[in-house]
């Protein structure tokens, strides 16, 4: 035999013998668990109702008044300023709309860094200049939202999250 049939015939032997080495290391030929599908809970017991004496009455209504003219209804006042309008159109019959100032910042990357951070937590910002005094302000804002409560509720947690006190404006395009 030639040297170089010799190293090849050596050679694929070797290859052969690490293949079945490393083969059974890398793939797993064993068969997947098999799942026991018996149930092996007891049978439920048997609960028995118990019976309990019925509560008797208070003697007396005197208090039953005192009750009533808390839930007076003829001098009950609505909870929310409905003047405030959180729905409909505003004075130019556009639909009413509600942003967050969440910041106002005189340097813009400090402005643009917030905003990333409430895009990043999935919020949807903007920013916005504002000219005062010769001054440029470059203000963060957060929404428009339709709902005045649900910019309420997303004030809270920009609040919380970010350490902002953050302002609920009607938003004007």
């Amino acid at each position: 035999m030639s040297n170089g049939l010799q190293q090849r015939i050596i050679g694929a032997l070797v290859l052969g013998a690490l293949g079945l080495i490393i083969l059974p290391i890398v793939f797993d030929f064993a068969d997947p668990l098999k799942i026991d599908r018996e149930s092996r809970l007891p049978a439920a017991p048997e609960i028995k109702p118990i019976e309990v004496a019925r509560a008797k009455s208070p003697e007396g209504d005197a208090k039953l008044g005192a009750i009533d003219s808390l839930f007076n209804i003829a001098e009950s006042k609505p909870s929310v300023d409905i003047s405030e309008g959180f729905y409909g159109l505003n004075e130019n019959d556009l639909p009413r709309a509600w942003v967050l100032q969440a910041g106002s910042f005189e340097a813009r990357d400090k402005a643009e860094g917030l905003m990333q951070r409430l895009r990043k937590s999935g919020f949807k910002a903007f920013v916005k200049t504002a000219i005062i005094e010769s001054t440029t302000f470059y203000r963060v804002y957060v929404g428009p939202k339709a709902d005045k409560r649900r910019a309420i509720a997303e004030k809270t947690k920009i609040d919380s999250n970010f350490a902002t006190d953050a302002i609920v404006l009607q938003y004007v395009p």
